[in-house]
């Protein structure tokens, strides 16, 4: 089960869905209204079993969103003006700086992108003697090497204008452990050097890859420095965490390093229909995932087809490859992640690489309170939809109670179980898998087998939905609020022209002649009539029983209602008249055993029995000809119970003694992507078609011997087209290409 939320810059969840996944991916949509405004809304999604993670780990996309309309300012926006200082981090190599050690210190200004502004800026002690200097680049990310002194502290200053601005650098330690590291195409070399005065003896480093260890190394003499290699081989792409303990166990060092390896799976798309293709045009695609041996790789993709002149991605933006292999292992946001996967200057990029592994991924052990969180494992996995609660006494003091529960819902059918609660009156069902919204009727008391259950001295308590965790928006300048770009406005009036284009009066289309229509008041009772008419089979019943026309107050079962009908007998079975199941009653009709339908499905009668009087709001008995009529095969008769819907329709369960009726939410049904099919409409029709996107398929599969074939219409823009395709193979290796 997957939580998905689209949140607003206010940090409000303004939209959500709960999707269902057998496999790897799941689809989805947000339906956004005409009115939204400018901004940069977030997707989150996550688990029940993630929620066990800080909330860092939470799946997180930042999506432009432009309004139709040119808004003004938005007076809830809390967006932040630029700030003269920066903010500057400093990250020694391993989680501390260490006095007497070399240590190397990343530097990072905070929220920097690609093309940040550099920064020089240089290393003294508090007495203004210069220690060494710094400089930013891409990214404002930096370094310098620096050997404390104990005792000593030290400062970043950096020149702005006619200041110096100070940046004290973090305390050094008396003693510990430095973790050095550098990477090859062939292998990782590992350094690691202590001040302690027992040495590196029995010091374990521990390297492990998306949770699986890769490698070990224990260090067995009394060493103050040593160095190992680790074979590129036995690692995959990916972040590697590196985390040193000492002889205590105590973990006491930490260092991430990004792995890269060659990615040989070749994407190709290809036009299998005529070469040109004009305004209008059905075009023909086929795709191949294939390994360099030409062998099919079993994959799961999506796929967008957009127009390339009104639609201009970033290039270096985030997507499925290096959200997995890359920010899901880190923390903080890394902006044009895509960058250090593009081609050229590869030293330079795997060194910003280098970089971002030490400020992104630098946590100083608070991940020891995630390894002690983890072995309480507060919230478990969820494999489907469940229906959990307790039950209470109904009178005080209120105390959880043993007792009997039965639940019944309809979907594609009628289900009905039955259970125990716990000694604490604990109860559960499930696991579900539904779609949209179903209704349950949930029962609780004791003897519910019986002729004469007890539903009256029994409450039900239902478990209330997950908590939503908390969301802190990310408070930097909101770009909506600086001048937008050009393409980003022609594309926001083609897609306002578009819209108002779909109200537009079609002259095309016949009018209608003109229409007098009357009508008149119905009473209460005549609306309420009509919608029971709409739940039945259109056919006049032989008799109907409206339950609160009659002032029961749920006493018993429907046979109650039904002993005064005309032809209707009820009638206690001879074969065992002292037996105490609910089979010990007949009833003909008319002589007849008539069949029994609940809400339109067919039940037995003792299903039909366990429906409590409260929870009915009506009864049809129809003889044989109407029944053979409104029901096939049906002769001998039927009695088709109805049950309450009034206030279920607004959500909220409707609660009797014993007994409470609700609407279940089940998982989001994804709507198809719509595109114009000029096969089957006319191609000549004079409404522009200017679609920026063409075709939208959010899940696909890539399978041996079967062909993966599209078909798509070109829109009324003339220019090229740009398709991009996402997804993940089915060993877990994350592919993309454009």
């Amino acid at each position: 089960m997957i939580y998905v939320e689209l949140i607003n810059e206010m940090g409000k969840i303004i939209n959500e869905r709960k999707l269902f996944s057998e496999s790897i991916s799941a689809e989805g949509d947000f339906k956004l209204p005409l009115d939204i405004k400018d901004g940069t809304y977030t997707i989150r999604a996550y688990t029940n079993y993630m929620r066990n993670q800080p909330r860092e780990f939470f799946f997180i996309k930042e999506i432009p969103v432009y309004s139709l309309y040119e808004d003004g300012e938005d007076e809830d926006a809390k967006a932040l003006d630029n700030q003269d200082l920066p903010d500057i981090g400093f990250y020694p190599e391993g989680g501390y700086l260490i006095a007497g050690l070399k240590n190397k210190i990343a530097v990072k200004i905070k929220d920097a992108d690609v093309d940040a502004s550099p920064i020089l800026g240089i290393i003294e002690d508090t007495e203004g003697n210069r220690i060494t200097d710094f400089q930013t680049f891409e990214f404002g990310l930096g370094y310098f090497y620096l050997k404390p002194e104990l005792g000593k502290e030290y400062r970043a200053v950096i020149r702005s204008e006619d200041e110096n601005i100070l940046y004290s650098l973090p305390l050094s330690l008396s003693e510990g452990f430095v973790i050095n590291t550098s990477i090859s195409d062939k292998e990782l070399t590992v350094e690691l050097s202590t001040n302690k005065k027992d040495g590196l003896k029995n010091t374990l480093v521990i390297g492990h890859q998306r949770g699986i260890p890769v490698f070990d190394y224990i260090e067995k003499e009394n060493k103050k420095t040593v160095l190992f290699k680790i074979p590129a081989t036995d690692l995959i792409e990916g972040v590697l965490d590196l985390v040193v303990f000492n002889n205590s166990k105590d973990p006491v060092a930490e260092r991430m390093v990004y792995v890269k390896k060659e990615n040989n799976i070749n994407i190709s798309v290809k036009k299998t229909n005529v070469s040109t293709t004009r305004t209008r045009d059905r075009v023909d695609l086929k795709i191949d995932v294939r390994d360099p041996a030409m062998k099919v790789i079993p994959s799961t993709l999506s796929l967008s087809i957009t127009d390339a002149k009104m639609i201009r991605p970033n290039a270096n933006s985030e997507n499925i490859r290096t959200y997995l292999l890359l920010n899901s292992d880190l923390r903080g946001k890394i902006k044009s992640p895509n960058y250090f996967f593009t081609k050229g200057d590869e030293i330079k990029k795997n060194a910003q690489l280098d970089l971002i592994m030490m400020t992104h991924g630098w946590r100083r052990f608070d991940w020891l309170e995630f390894l002690e969180m983890r072995s309480q494992q507060k919230f478990k996995p969820e494999d489907g939809i469940y229906i959990s609660g307790r039950t209470i006494s109904a009178k005080s003091p209120f105390q959880n109670k043993l007792s009997e529960t039965k639940m019944a819902l309809r979907q594609e059918g009628f289900y009905q179980e039955v259970q125990s609660t716990d000694q604490y009156g604990q109860f559960s069902y499930g696991p579900f898998v539904f779609n949209d919204t179903i209704d349950i009727l949930f029962q609780a008391g004791s003897d519910l087998s019986s002729d004469k259950p007890n539903f009256m001295a029994t409450n039900i308590v239902l478990d209330s939905s997950i908590e939503k965790p908390g969301f802190l928006p990310s408070w930097t300048i909101n770009p909506f609020k600086q001048e937008i770009s050009k393409e980003n406005e022609v594309y926001r009036a083609k897609s306002r022209n578009s819209v108002f284009r779909n109200f537009e009066y079609d002259d095309e289309r016949e009018l209608l002649d003109e229409v007098l229509l009357q009508g008149k008041v119905e009473t209460k009772e005549q609306v309420a009539e009509k919608k029971r008419e709409r739940r039945t089979r259109s056919f006049n019943p032989s008799h109907r029983i409206v339950v609160d026309d009659m002032g029961t107050h749920g006493g018993g079962d429907f046979l109650e209602l039904i002993t005064m009908i005309p032809g209707l007998r009820v009638e206690r079975k001879d074969d065992d008249p002292d037996s105490p199941t609910p089979n010990q009653y007949a009833i003909l009709l008319r002589g007849l055993e008539p069949s029994f339908f609940l809400d339109d499905v067919k039940v037995d009668m003792n299903i039909a029995r366990s429906v409590h009087q409260s929870n009915i709001d009506f009864i049809d008995v129809l003889n044989t000809g109407p029944a053979s009529a409104g029901y096939a095969f049906e002769h001998g008769g039927v009695i088709a119970i109805y049950t309450k819907q009034g206030s279920r329709g607004k959500g909220k369960p409707k609660k009797q003694p014993g007994s409470i009726t609700f609407k279940s939410p089940g998982f989001y049904s994804a709507r198809s992507f719509y595109a114009p099919d000029y096969s089957k409409v006319d191609r000549t029709s004079s409404k522009k078609d200017e679609r920026s996107t063409l075709y939208w398929n959010p899940k696909f599969s890539v399978k041996p011997y079967e062909n993966t074939n599209f078909t798509f219409y070109t829109s009324d823009e003339k220019g090229s087209l740009q398709i991009e395709i996402q997804g993940i193979t089915d060993s877990g290796i994350p592919i993309r290409t454009k």
